[in-house]
């Protein structure tokens, strides 16, 4: 496999063709750090040339699997990595902070889906656990402060996302000090008309950010 000469096609819309094998060689477990490690998913990070990428895998390799791939992702509809890249995509032409995707593969048989994956460039960030672990009480109020206002803002242009835990949140100080936080790992997300944002999937938002700020020792 050629990493370059793929990875050199940055993702614009068009149609990406990769053959079977190199798609697998790109999803291998065995490439690059482990970041998580799931039976029918796991991300890496790998430096591919010069550029940093995160590497996400959905597979489906059992028939219990498969049958939960005819059911969510046919060939009527997007896979889980089509459904982030475009979440990103979205955030990214609004001017929300969120990493560039740059590809995304699908293997098919018969329009059933049998591996999704997603490759992003790394964006300077670190998880939002994280820092809230280890940062000075004063900044961390200014952290919960940001995160709030990003959601807020989020739903305000129209994006619900169906996935807001700490865990896929991504933070960092820019320059003049300040934060800057950005989501990741959104294939839940849908899109309403924006300026409204009481309904119940911004309130579901809501409630399960809580839940998990409160789990993590925080509070909104």
């Amino acid at each position: 496999m050629r990493y370059e000469r793929f990875m050199s096609a940055r993702f614009r819309g068009e149609c990406l063709r990769v053959g079977i094998a190199d798609a697998q060689a790109l999803s291998s477990r065995d490439l690059g750090q482990p970041v998580t490690d799931h039976r029918s998913s796991w991300v890496r990070r790998a430096r591919i040339g010069s550029i940093d990428v995160f590497i996400k895998t959905y597979d489906y390799p059992g028939v219990r699997d498969k049958v939960r791939g005819l059911l969510r992702t046919t060939f009527l509809a997007a896979s889980r990595a089509e459904r982030e890249r475009q979440a990103l995509c979205w955030m990214r032409e609004r001017g929300f902070a969120a990493p560039e995707p740059m590809a995304v593969l699908e293997q098919r048989r018969f329009g059933v889906l049998r591996r999704a994956v997603l490759v992003t460039e790394a964006w300077p960030g670190t998880p939002l656990p994280e820092l809230l672990a280890t940062t000075a009480t004063g900044e961390r109020d200014a952290l919960l402060r940001t995160l709030e206002a990003t959601v807020e803002s989020l739903h305000r242009e129209g994006f619900r996302d169906g996935n807001l835990d700490l865990r896929n949140l991504l933070a960092r100080q820019t320059e003049d000090g300040s934060w800057e936080v950005a989501k990741i790992d959104s294939p839940r997300h849908r899109l309403v008309a924006a300026g409204g944002h009481h309904d119940r999937r911004a309130r579901d938002d809501w409630e399960r950010l809580s839940r998990s700020l409160t789990n993590a020792g925080h509070s909104r």
